[in-house]
Formats: C-alpha cells, structure tokens, sequence
C-alpha cells in the first residue's frame, strides 16, 4: 500500500484538460519551477532516484496551486520505462535504460504539455509511426513549439529534447533558467487563455491569488470604508419561466459579460454573480479613497443602459429588453477566503446587508444609495444629480434615508423626466417619499 498526501487539485493533466481554467504565465511557470525543483531534488540524492515515468498525469497540484512530484522512483531503474510519448528517443531506440537525461527529455514534453494543452502529437496519426519518428536520428520528430509560448520557455523545451542525451541540461541548469523567466505573455495568448475560461488571478484580488498559488494562509482583512453595489434582474422568476435553462443561462452569460467589461472600465472588483445578483466593490482591493462611490455610481449608471439594450431572448425580440435595479452603500467590511474546495472571496459585515437592502428596495432602471454613500458622493462628485428619497422602512434597520439618482431615461423616443431635480436635496420633509408613479 502507498499513503500520499492528498491534494485537491488532482494531476496537472486534469487541470490542463480543464476547459474552465485559464494556466497562463501566472500559474504555470511556479508549477513548472515546482517540478524543476522536485526532480532537481531526485536526481541529487544518494543514491540517485530517477522517475522513469515522468508526465503531467504524475504531478499533483494542492489547493495552492502547488506542484509535487508523484509515482517517482517504482519504475525498475534498469530497464527503459515509461510512458511512449514522453520517452526519449534513446530509450525507444533500446539504446540504454532510463537516466536523469532520459527525465529531462520528459520534462521537455510536460512544458509543451502546459503551454498547449493538448497531449504530444494529437491528432498526428499512427502512434507507430510517430514514434518512428522520433527515434530516427535524421528526422528527429519533435512536438512543435506551441503558438505563444514565451521564448525562453520555447528555447528551454528545444535544448531538453535534443536527441543527443548529453546535450541536454541538467534539472540543476533547468531550474536556474526557470527562475530568471519572468510571467511573460503575449496578448494572443492572453486571448486565447480568456476564450477558454478564467485564471485564478480573474477570480482573487492579486494578492490573495498569489497567496492560494503559493500555499500561503489567506489573512482576514478588514477595510474601514468600501462602497459596496448589488443589482437584480426585474422580473427575473417570470423571464426564467418564459425560457428553457439553455436561455436562461445564455441571458446572464451576455448580461454579466457587459457588466464584466464595465467593471474594468471603472475598474470596479466584481465580488461575485448569485443567480441573477450581480455584486461589487470599490476601494478594497485597491486603494481608490479619492473615488470609490463616484466609480460606483457611474459604474450603476452603465450598467442600466448596457441592462437596457440587452435583450431577453435574441430569438424573440418580443420579449423586450433586460430591466434592472441596483443599489448601494459605504461602510466597513472584512474580506476574506472561506473553503478550501471552490474557495470563494467573500465580504463581511452589516455594510453588506445594507447594500443589499437598497437595491431591494430599488426601483425599475433606478439606482438608489444610502445616507452614507450619498455624503461621500457630495465630495466625490457633486454634479451628479441625486433626490432625497426620504426615510424608508428596512428590514432590521428601521427607517433608513435614501437617495434614489434622477436619472434621465429615453423609452420609446420619449425623454422621462419626472426625476429630474435640482442635485442634492436636503430638507427630509418637505420631499417626502417619491410615489409611484414618479418612480
């Protein structure tokens, strides 16, 4: 029986076959330094331990996205072991046994592996054959570079699999080139990763990603003001009904992709989607003291328009358009990872419910803030134009001060302006409530 330690990530394998996550420069090259170092500690050991099988499929990731090398050393060290297509020429050839060179060729394999994500020679025909080609010593069939591969790492990968064993690098020399790559990119790669899913870095402030990615505790953090924005489809169940779950899905899919590229354009942190809530916050995970609710507040305001030229159903224009409500607040919170399998980033605090509570109590294409938020905003952006809503009951809260944004909304080619008024009103009283039919 074998004990090993377990880690929730499975093999490298999975994770490069894993459609919905994105191994950029970020991620891969700390896991490849991970493997570098582990074999580097094999092959100095007394006696020397070579792996023999050495493939993405025996290298296991942790929930930090750590690396460590596995099912080293059970292979008979005198005889040619392995796995075919990360065998090295010379041991296909039958011309010796496995050897620390015989591991760097594989390793040669496993950094094609990473950057393309694909098995070596898919798709290329007879296993046979390729073969054949890669033990003739005329032809030398290799896996070819993949398309945006940093050129260092594309150069290291060429010197490993040179046929000629002692023309390769040791895992020693490996690991020092592996040290001086930095996380280089080009923009195609970066497309190409973003079309296939998202990086542990869209998901996690940077600083809490690189924590995962290097095994680190995440520390609790608390942040004295944040604005915090909440929004919801209106009549979401109804829509849900009228379309089958394909639709439905399909419809936040473009929704929230719009919302996604607003939040970088005000350079908003998008908390998290729940169902059909969008959530998201300003000045934690960067430091924005000087603008937090006004990128909210246009953040809002973008996003109602996006809402508002996004149709239901692509296929039945009839069904109208998307209608939302949003709402938001300042106030303290605390931030941290909760879980260890799908961790999420999550926020703490009565600021959170009080976010919540203006966007249910939010009307249709509406933005409401809170009497917080409405005070910073007064500094921030005084130009904006927001009416007093007056004090409006909370659950758990009791009556609250609102400010709800006169926005100037075009339906049907007509201009509504039943909301506009002069910015900044403050006499409670002599507003009152906005009724219904202003609203």
């Amino acid at each position: 029986m074998i004990v090993l330690e377990y880690l929730e990530h499975g093999s490298l394998y999975d994770l490069l076959h894993n459609e919905t996550m994105a191994i950029e420069g970020d991620l891969a090259l700390p896991i490849l330094r991970d493997i570098s170092q582990g074999i580097r500690f094999l092959h100095s050991a007394s006696p020397q331990v070579i792996h023999g099988d050495l493939k993405s499929a025996n290298i296991l990731v942790d929930r930090g996205f750590r690396a460590k090398v596995a099912d080293f050393g059970s292979a008979n060290q005198n005889c040619a072991t392995g796995t075919p297509f990360w065998m090295a020429p010379e041991l296909l050839r039958g011309e010796t046994v496995n050897s620390a060179a015989s591991d760097v060729y594989s390793f040669g394999i496993i950094l094609y592996e990473v950057f393309s994500r694909r098995d070596p020679y898919e798709n290329e025909g007879n296993i046979i054959e390729v073969l054949r080609l890669v033990c003739d010593k005329a032809i030398q069939k290799r896996p070819a570079a993949p398309f945006g591969m940093p050129e260092k790492v594309k150069g290291l990968m060429v010197d490993c699999v040179e046929d000629e064993p002692a023309n390769r690098p040791t895992f020693e020399e490996i690991d020092k080139r592996l040290q001086r790559i930095d996380c280089e990119r080009t923009d195609a790669s970066s497309m190409s990763a973003r079309k296939v899913g998202i990086s542990l870095f869209d998901i996690f402030p940077r600083h809490v990603a690189e924590a995962l990615r290097d095994g680190r505790t995440v520390e609790a953090e608390h942040k004295e003001v944040v604005t915090i924005f909440f929004s919801d489809i209106v009549g979401f169940t109804e829509i849900s009904a009228s379309l089958p779950p394909k639709g439905v899905a399909d419809l936040l899919g473009r929704l929230y992709t719009g919302f996604d590229e607003l939040s970088r354009k005000h350079d908003v942190f998008k908390v998290e989607t729940i169902g059909d809530a969008y959530m998201a916050v300003t000045n934690l995970v960067k430091d924005q003291p000087e603008d937090h609710a006004k990128r909210i507040a246009e953040f809002a305001m973008d996003a109602i328009e996006f809402a508002r030229s996004t149709l239901i159903d692509p296929t039945d224009p009839g069904k109208g358009f998307v209608e939302i409500r949003c709402g938001f607040h300042s106030g303290p919170v605390v931030a941290d990872v909760v879980g260890t399998r799908n961790p999420r980033y999550c926020l703490f605090g009565d600021t959170v419910n009080t976010a919540s509570r203006m966007e249910s109590n939010s009307k249709v294409n509406r933005i409401l803030c809170s009497d917080q938020s409405y005070e910073i905003l007064k500094v921030q952006c005084p130009d904006l134009p927001v009416l007093c809503r007056g004090r409006i009951a909370v659950k758990g809260k009791g009556k609250v001060r609102m400010f709800l944004f006169t926005l100037v909304v075009v339906i049907a080619g007509i201009v509504d302006l039943t909301l506009c008024s002069s910015p900044y009103p403050t006499d409670d009283d002599l507003l009152g409530e906005l009724d219904e039919s202003s609203s």
